[in-house]
Protein backbone atom coordinates (compact mmCIF):
# COMPACT_ATOMS: atom_id res chain seq x y z
CA UNK A 1 0.00 0.00 0.00
CA UNK A 2 1.53 3.26 -0.96
CA UNK A 3 1.66 6.52 1.22
CA UNK A 4 -1.30 8.33 0.30
CA UNK A 5 -3.81 5.51 0.69
CA UNK A 6 -2.01 4.83 3.57
CA UNK A 7 -2.45 7.82 5.23
CA UNK A 8 -6.10 8.16 3.48
CA UNK A 9 -7.07 5.13 6.12
CA UNK A 10 -5.67 5.95 9.15
CA UNK A 11 -7.29 9.29 8.57
CA UNK A 12 -10.71 7.18 8.17
CA UNK A 13 -10.29 4.87 10.92
CA UNK A 14 -8.85 7.95 13.12
CA UNK A 15 -12.08 9.71 12.48
CA UNK A 16 -14.35 6.94 13.21
CA UNK A 17 -12.48 6.07 16.38
CA UNK A 18 -13.08 9.31 17.93
CA UNK A 19 -16.59 9.21 16.89
CA UNK A 20 -17.42 5.70 18.74
CA UNK A 21 -15.33 7.07 21.65
CA UNK A 22 -17.19 10.40 22.02
CA UNK A 23 -20.15 9.52 21.81
CA UNK A 24 -20.85 5.59 20.53
CA UNK A 25 -24.59 6.05 18.23
CA UNK A 26 -23.92 9.66 16.67
CA UNK A 27 -21.94 7.93 13.86
CA UNK A 28 -25.13 5.76 13.25
CA UNK A 29 -27.82 8.73 13.15
CA UNK A 30 -26.06 10.01 9.93
CA UNK A 31 -27.93 7.36 7.94
CA UNK A 32 -31.01 8.71 8.64
CA UNK A 33 -32.94 8.67 5.38
CA UNK A 34 -31.53 9.07 1.10
CA UNK A 35 -31.88 12.50 1.43
CA UNK A 36 -28.41 12.48 3.23
CA UNK A 37 -26.72 9.52 1.13
CA UNK A 38 -23.64 11.31 -0.02
CA UNK A 39 -23.86 12.45 -3.56
CA UNK A 40 -22.07 14.52 -6.15
CA UNK A 41 -23.95 17.56 -6.92
CA UNK A 42 -23.20 17.91 -11.00
CA UNK A 43 -24.06 14.06 -11.51
CA UNK A 44 -26.28 13.43 -9.03
CA UNK A 45 -24.87 9.85 -8.58
CA UNK A 46 -24.44 8.64 -4.82
CA UNK A 47 -20.73 8.13 -3.69
CA UNK A 48 -20.49 3.99 -2.76
CA UNK A 49 -18.32 2.35 -0.56
CA UNK A 50 -15.12 4.08 1.50
CA UNK A 51 -16.27 7.54 -0.12
CA UNK A 52 -19.83 7.08 1.04
CA UNK A 53 -19.00 6.27 4.47
CA UNK A 54 -16.30 9.19 4.54
CA UNK A 55 -18.16 12.03 3.25
CA UNK A 56 -21.39 11.31 6.08
CA UNK A 57 -19.05 11.01 8.71
CA UNK A 58 -16.85 14.42 7.29
CA UNK A 59 -21.06 16.19 7.17
CA UNK A 60 -21.77 14.79 10.50
CA UNK A 61 -18.33 16.03 12.37
CA UNK A 62 -18.95 19.79 10.70
CA UNK A 63 -22.63 19.83 11.09
CA UNK A 64 -23.19 19.92 6.82
CA UNK A 65 -27.32 19.23 5.90
CA UNK A 66 -26.69 19.17 2.46
CA UNK A 67 -25.74 15.65 1.24
CA UNK A 68 -23.73 16.95 -2.35
CA UNK A 69 -20.50 17.13 -2.83
CA UNK A 70 -18.80 18.89 -5.81
CA UNK A 71 -15.13 19.19 -7.47
CA UNK A 72 -13.44 22.56 -7.92
CA UNK A 73 -13.85 22.45 -11.96
CA UNK A 74 -17.38 21.51 -11.59
CA UNK A 75 -18.46 24.46 -9.39
CA UNK A 76 -16.91 26.39 -11.92
CA UNK A 77 -18.75 24.89 -14.84
CA UNK A 78 -22.03 25.13 -13.11
CA UNK A 79 -21.78 28.91 -12.81
CA UNK A 80 -21.19 28.55 -8.65
CA UNK A 81 -18.67 29.98 -6.35
CA UNK A 82 -17.44 28.22 -3.86
CA UNK A 83 -17.11 30.37 -0.35
CA UNK A 84 -13.96 31.68 0.95
CA UNK A 85 -12.24 29.55 3.11
CA UNK A 86 -13.91 26.22 2.19
CA UNK A 87 -12.03 23.59 3.12
CA UNK A 88 -12.55 20.32 0.60
CA UNK A 89 -12.20 16.40 1.34
CA UNK A 90 -10.51 13.76 -0.43
CA UNK A 91 -12.47 11.12 -2.60
CA UNK A 92 -10.92 8.12 -4.00
CA UNK A 93 -11.24 6.41 -7.50
CA UNK A 94 -9.22 3.71 -8.68
CA UNK A 95 -8.24 2.78 -12.60
CA UNK A 96 -6.75 -0.49 -13.97
CA UNK A 97 -2.76 0.32 -15.61
CA UNK A 98 -0.39 -1.25 -17.40
CA UNK A 99 3.00 -0.78 -15.39
CA UNK A 100 5.02 -1.83 -17.94
CA UNK A 101 3.97 0.48 -21.24
CA UNK A 102 3.07 3.38 -18.24
CA UNK A 103 -0.29 3.87 -19.17
CA UNK A 104 -4.03 3.20 -18.44
CA UNK A 105 -6.22 0.22 -20.15
CA UNK A 106 -9.67 -0.63 -19.99
CA UNK A 107 -11.35 -2.94 -17.19
CA UNK A 108 -12.05 -5.22 -19.62
CA UNK A 109 -8.33 -5.59 -20.29
CA UNK A 110 -7.39 -4.98 -16.91
CA UNK A 111 -9.44 -8.58 -16.53
CA UNK A 112 -8.58 -10.43 -19.38
CA UNK A 113 -4.70 -10.16 -18.71
CA UNK A 114 -5.04 -10.91 -14.75
CA UNK A 115 -6.62 -13.99 -15.53
CA UNK A 116 -3.95 -15.13 -17.77
CA UNK A 117 -1.19 -13.70 -14.34
CA UNK A 118 0.30 -10.76 -16.29
CA UNK A 119 2.04 -9.53 -13.12
CA UNK A 120 2.50 -5.93 -15.42
CA UNK A 121 -1.53 -5.17 -14.98
CA UNK A 122 -2.10 -3.32 -11.51
CA UNK A 123 -4.76 -0.99 -10.10
CA UNK A 124 -3.39 2.24 -9.84
CA UNK A 125 -5.87 5.38 -7.28
CA UNK A 126 -6.49 8.92 -7.70
CA UNK A 127 -7.61 11.84 -5.38
CA UNK A 128 -10.01 14.27 -6.07
CA UNK A 129 -10.87 16.92 -3.70
CA UNK A 130 -14.59 17.79 -3.23
CA UNK A 131 -16.26 20.35 -1.57
CA UNK A 132 -19.88 20.37 0.63
CA UNK A 133 -22.92 21.94 -1.08
CA UNK A 134 -23.17 24.55 1.70
CA UNK A 135 -19.83 25.58 0.85
CA UNK A 136 -21.06 26.56 -2.53
CA UNK A 137 -22.79 30.03 -4.10
CA UNK A 138 -25.52 29.44 -6.30
CA UNK A 139 -25.73 25.91 -6.04
CA UNK A 140 -29.87 24.70 -6.09
CA UNK A 141 -31.84 23.85 -3.14
CA UNK A 142 -31.59 20.01 -2.03
CA UNK A 143 -34.24 18.51 -4.41
CA UNK A 144 -37.72 17.21 -2.22
CA UNK A 145 -37.13 13.88 -1.20
CA UNK A 146 -38.34 10.96 -2.88
CA UNK A 147 -39.94 8.15 -0.56
CA UNK A 148 -39.96 4.80 -1.83
CA UNK A 149 -43.45 3.05 -2.19
CA UNK A 150 -42.18 -0.28 -0.59
CA UNK A 151 -42.74 -0.23 3.38
CA UNK A 152 -39.94 -1.05 6.01
CA UNK A 153 -42.20 -4.11 7.03
CA UNK A 154 -42.14 -5.16 3.58
CA UNK A 155 -38.45 -4.60 2.74
CA UNK A 156 -38.15 -7.25 5.91
CA UNK A 157 -40.62 -9.45 4.64
CA UNK A 158 -39.18 -9.57 1.11
CA UNK A 159 -35.41 -10.14 2.33
CA UNK A 160 -36.83 -12.84 4.57
CA UNK A 161 -38.44 -14.55 1.12
CA UNK A 162 -35.65 -13.98 -1.25
CA UNK A 163 -33.32 -14.55 0.66
CA UNK A 164 -34.61 -17.73 2.63
CA UNK A 165 -34.06 -16.99 6.17
CA UNK A 166 -37.32 -17.47 8.16
CA UNK A 167 -37.66 -14.64 10.79
CA UNK A 168 -38.74 -16.49 14.17
CA UNK A 169 -40.05 -14.23 16.88
CA UNK A 170 -39.28 -16.38 19.70
CA UNK A 171 -35.95 -14.90 21.21
CA UNK A 172 -37.22 -13.51 24.20
CA UNK A 173 -34.50 -10.56 24.82
CA UNK A 174 -32.17 -11.86 22.42
CA UNK A 175 -31.71 -11.05 18.59
CA UNK A 176 -29.58 -13.42 17.19
CA UNK A 177 -28.81 -15.27 13.73
CA UNK A 178 -27.95 -18.96 14.10
CA UNK A 179 -26.03 -20.35 11.27
CA UNK A 180 -26.73 -24.12 11.66
CA UNK A 181 -30.20 -23.75 10.98
CA UNK A 182 -30.50 -20.61 8.70
CA UNK A 183 -32.64 -18.58 10.84
CA UNK A 184 -33.08 -15.20 12.32
CA UNK A 185 -34.54 -15.03 16.30
CA UNK A 186 -36.14 -11.59 17.17
CA UNK A 187 -37.78 -10.59 20.84
CA UNK A 188 -41.26 -10.11 19.89
CA UNK A 189 -42.05 -6.45 17.87
CA UNK A 190 -43.63 -5.43 20.82
CA UNK A 191 -40.62 -5.48 23.28
CA UNK A 192 -38.62 -2.78 21.10
CA UNK A 193 -39.79 0.61 21.76
CA UNK A 194 -40.10 1.86 18.06
CA UNK A 195 -40.66 -0.23 14.80
CA UNK A 196 -37.70 1.32 13.45
CA UNK A 197 -35.92 -0.48 16.26
CA UNK A 198 -37.29 -3.89 15.61
CA UNK A 199 -36.55 -2.99 11.76
CA UNK A 200 -33.07 -2.45 12.04
CA UNK A 201 -32.28 -5.37 14.41
CA UNK A 202 -34.19 -7.50 11.75
CA UNK A 203 -31.08 -5.41 9.58
CA UNK A 204 -28.74 -6.16 11.30
CA UNK A 205 -29.70 -10.20 12.04
CA UNK A 206 -30.26 -10.34 7.63
CA UNK A 207 -26.75 -8.96 7.71
CA UNK A 208 -25.46 -11.57 9.47
CA UNK A 209 -27.24 -13.92 7.62
CA UNK A 210 -25.50 -13.24 4.11
CA UNK A 211 -22.37 -14.76 5.66
CA UNK A 212 -23.36 -17.97 4.99
CA UNK A 213 -21.73 -20.51 2.39
CA UNK A 214 -24.76 -20.00 -0.25
CA UNK A 215 -25.09 -16.58 -0.11
CA UNK A 216 -21.97 -14.00 0.26
CA UNK A 217 -19.87 -17.04 2.14
CA UNK A 218 -17.88 -14.71 4.50
CA UNK A 219 -16.03 -16.36 8.28
CA UNK A 220 -19.31 -15.89 10.50
CA UNK A 221 -18.52 -19.27 12.93
CA UNK A 222 -16.51 -17.16 15.30
CA UNK A 223 -15.93 -17.07 19.24
CA UNK A 224 -17.76 -13.70 20.80
CA UNK A 225 -15.09 -11.81 22.16
CA UNK A 226 -12.60 -12.60 18.89
CA UNK A 227 -11.12 -10.41 16.50
CA UNK A 228 -13.37 -12.00 13.72
CA UNK A 229 -16.41 -11.41 15.70
CA UNK A 230 -15.67 -8.18 16.16
CA UNK A 231 -14.89 -7.81 12.36
CA UNK A 232 -18.55 -9.74 11.63
CA UNK A 233 -20.24 -7.35 13.69
CA UNK A 234 -19.04 -4.35 12.11
CA UNK A 235 -19.60 -5.47 8.55
CA UNK A 236 -23.03 -6.25 9.87
CA UNK A 237 -23.54 -2.84 11.37
CA UNK A 238 -22.11 -0.59 8.69
CA UNK A 239 -24.31 -2.72 6.03
CA UNK A 240 -27.27 -2.15 8.85
CA UNK A 241 -26.75 1.45 8.44
CA UNK A 242 -26.06 1.51 4.43
CA UNK A 243 -29.71 -0.11 4.29
CA UNK A 244 -31.95 1.95 6.86
CA UNK A 245 -31.88 4.67 3.69
CA UNK A 246 -34.70 2.68 2.99
CA UNK A 247 -36.51 2.59 6.58
CA UNK A 248 -37.57 6.66 6.02
CA UNK A 249 -36.79 6.48 9.90
CA UNK A 250 -33.91 8.10 12.01
CA UNK A 251 -31.45 6.14 13.82
CA UNK A 252 -32.24 5.71 17.58
CA UNK A 253 -30.50 3.62 20.21
CA UNK A 254 -33.28 1.34 21.53
CA UNK A 255 -31.02 -1.82 20.57
CA UNK A 256 -31.37 -5.28 22.33
CA UNK A 257 -28.03 -5.93 22.34
CA UNK A 258 -24.90 -5.42 24.29
CA UNK A 259 -23.47 -2.25 21.99
CA UNK A 260 -21.14 -0.91 24.14
CA UNK A 261 -19.06 -4.12 23.94
CA UNK A 262 -19.53 -4.30 20.51
CA UNK A 263 -17.94 -0.62 20.47
CA UNK A 264 -15.20 -1.65 22.44
CA UNK A 265 -14.09 -4.84 20.65
CA UNK A 266 -14.22 -2.14 17.28
CA UNK A 267 -12.19 0.48 18.68
CA UNK A 268 -9.55 -2.32 19.63
CA UNK A 269 -9.64 -4.04 16.20
CA UNK A 270 -9.33 -0.84 14.30
CA UNK A 271 -6.50 0.58 16.60
CA UNK A 272 -4.68 -2.87 16.04
CA UNK A 273 -5.29 -2.56 12.37
CA UNK A 274 -6.87 0.34 10.40
CA UNK A 275 -7.31 -1.41 7.33
CA UNK A 276 -9.95 -3.64 9.31
CA UNK A 277 -12.42 -0.57 9.26
CA UNK A 278 -11.39 -0.32 4.98
CA UNK A 279 -12.48 -4.03 4.67
CA UNK A 280 -15.61 -3.59 7.11
CA UNK A 281 -16.67 -0.81 4.35
CA UNK A 282 -16.48 -2.78 1.52
CA UNK A 283 -18.24 -5.76 2.62
CA UNK A 284 -20.88 -3.86 3.91
CA UNK A 285 -21.10 -2.18 0.28
CA UNK A 286 -21.54 -5.82 -0.73
CA UNK A 287 -24.02 -6.58 1.66
CA UNK A 288 -25.73 -4.48 1.55
CA UNK A 289 -26.35 -4.25 -2.27
CA UNK A 290 -26.95 -7.98 -2.06
CA UNK A 291 -29.94 -7.28 0.33
CA UNK A 292 -31.44 -4.15 -1.59
CA UNK A 293 -31.39 -6.59 -4.84
CA UNK A 294 -33.19 -9.16 -2.87
CA UNK A 295 -35.38 -6.66 -1.42
CA UNK A 296 -36.47 -5.44 -5.34
CA UNK A 297 -34.83 -1.97 -4.41
CA UNK A 298 -32.57 -2.16 -7.21
CA UNK A 299 -31.53 -3.87 -10.48
CA UNK A 300 -29.85 -7.12 -10.99
CA UNK A 301 -27.61 -4.89 -13.23
CA UNK A 302 -26.97 -2.21 -10.48
CA UNK A 303 -26.36 -5.39 -7.92
CA UNK A 304 -23.35 -6.49 -9.93
CA UNK A 305 -21.81 -3.74 -10.57
CA UNK A 306 -21.28 -3.72 -6.70
CA UNK A 307 -20.40 -7.25 -6.28
CA UNK A 308 -17.72 -7.00 -9.75
CA UNK A 309 -16.19 -4.39 -8.57
CA UNK A 310 -15.33 -5.83 -5.51
CA UNK A 311 -13.90 -8.84 -6.77
CA UNK A 312 -11.98 -6.55 -8.47
CA UNK A 313 -9.85 -5.44 -5.29
CA UNK A 314 -10.10 -8.36 -3.44
CA UNK A 315 -6.37 -8.37 -3.76
CA UNK A 316 -5.35 -4.65 -4.96
CA UNK A 317 -2.37 -3.91 -6.30
CA UNK A 318 -1.72 -0.49 -6.49
CA UNK A 319 1.21 1.05 -8.49
CA UNK A 320 1.07 4.45 -7.69
CA UNK A 321 -0.92 8.03 -7.28
CA UNK A 322 -2.12 9.68 -9.78
CA UNK A 323 -1.49 13.36 -9.82
CA UNK A 324 -4.73 15.15 -7.97
CA UNK A 325 -6.54 17.06 -10.04
CA UNK A 326 -10.01 18.36 -10.87
CA UNK A 327 -9.17 19.71 -14.47
CA UNK A 328 -9.40 16.41 -16.48
CA UNK A 329 -12.02 14.45 -14.68
CA UNK A 330 -15.61 14.04 -15.28
CA UNK A 331 -17.57 12.76 -12.44
CA UNK A 332 -20.05 11.65 -14.70
CA UNK A 333 -18.04 8.44 -15.43
CA UNK A 334 -17.58 7.56 -11.82
CA UNK A 335 -19.67 4.26 -11.85
CA UNK A 336 -18.55 3.81 -15.98
CA UNK A 337 -15.33 1.65 -16.87
CA UNK A 338 -12.55 4.48 -16.75
CA UNK A 339 -12.62 4.46 -13.11
CA UNK A 340 -14.17 2.64 -10.11
CA UNK A 341 -15.38 3.94 -6.31
CA UNK A 342 -14.27 0.96 -3.55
Amino acid sequence: MNKKVKEHREKLADTFIKSLEENQLDWKKEWKGPSMIPENGASNKKYKGINKFWLAMVAMNKGFHDPRWCTFKQIQDKGWKLNKGAKGEKVEYWMPFDRAAKKSITWDEFRKRKIAKDQSVVLSTKYYTVFNGQDIKGIPPVPLLKINDITPDEIIAKLSQNMGVEIMNDGNDRAFYRPGEDKIHLPKPEYFETDYAYNATALHELAHSTGAAHRLDRNIMNMFGSSDYAYEELIAEITSCFMSINLQAEQDDTRIDNHKAYVQSWIKAIKEKPDTLIKAIREAEKTASYMEYKAELISEKEYLVVQNSSMEVKEMDVVKDRKESSNDFSIEDMYEEDELEL
